[in-house]
């Protein structure tokens, strides 16, 4: 399908123009350099619009893209109506940005119910590591060299390490590992206590003397189960499916 001809400077920021589209946008940064900056705030939005969704999708108002269709046609008047108006579409943009990210950002995300979540996903095959190996500290280069900053507890299992993934916060990015003891899936998660006192991440209420204290704590959820400890500023959120007096078994005496 042909992309309507109103939406080229839209095809420009997408990767899509064609030459000739591609050529009057030089004709068109030229006649008025702002154009420039418009079509880089309209790949930022994207970039942040598809983080956003994959984190916790919203809907955007239909009037509000309607409003920016509209704001981005008339091509044949785009170099005199431009100066006046690319103002608007930022902030169009922008507020797109607020009514996908706000929510995202406004409420701590349960470090418990994502635990579990992330733990059924595995489960289902819907989420798989990234990176496969059997040995921590390849593992550790792997999440650096994916943006992980903060220190990564080696915890001793009983278990044969399988891989991690990495996924992000609001910027952070956040190191997930998955072990296997025969055909028991074990699923951890570590995660920085900076997130936690910024309000990102949240504990549950009967888990934050835990926290304090660096006690693990462990409880049946779901037919799983959840535990939980801090390693000096790592929070560390282990889901598998057997009882808690059995998944502590597997843990190496005196790790936690």
């Amino acid at each position: 399908m042909k992309m309507h001809e109103n939406d080229f400077l839209i095809a420009i920021a997408d990767g899509r123009a064609s030459n000739q589209e591609l050529e009057r946008y030089q004709q068109l940064r030229q006649a008025e350099p702002r154009v420039e900056l418009y079509v880089a705030l309209l790949r930022a939005t994207r970039a942040r619009l598809q983080r956003a969704a994959a984190q916790q999708p919203q809907a955007v108002p239909a009037s509000l893209l309607e409003r920016i269709r509209q704001q981005t046609s008339q091509p044949a008047n785009v170099i005199g109506n431009l100066t006046r108006r690319w103002w608007w579409v930022a902030a169009a943009a922008a507020a797109i940005l607020i009514v996908i990210i706000a929510p995202w950002r406004s409420k701590a995300t349960d470090f418990r119910e994502e635990s579990l979540q992330n733990f059924q996903l595995i489960m289902s095959g819907k989420l798989s590591v990234a990176k496969a190996s059997q040995n921590f500290d390849e593992l550790v280069a792997f999440f650096r060299s994916q943006g992980v900053t903060y220190n990564l507890v080696n915890v001793p299992l009983r278990a044969q390490l399988v891989g991690g993934v990495v996924s992000e916060h609001n910027g952070t990015k956040l190191a997930h590992l998955v072990y296997r003891r025969g055909d028991t899936l074990i699923y951890m998660y570590q995660a920085p206590e900076e997130l936690f006192k910024r309000g990102i991440l949240a504990l549950p209420r009967s888990v934050m003397h835990h926290a304090e204290t660096g006690e693990w704590y462990a409880e049946n959820v779901a037919h799983a189960t959840w535990m939980f400890w801090r390693v000096q500023s790592v929070y560390c959120s282990v889901v598998a499916n057997v009882p808690k007096d059995v998944l502590a078994t597997y843990f190496v005496e005196g790790a936690i």
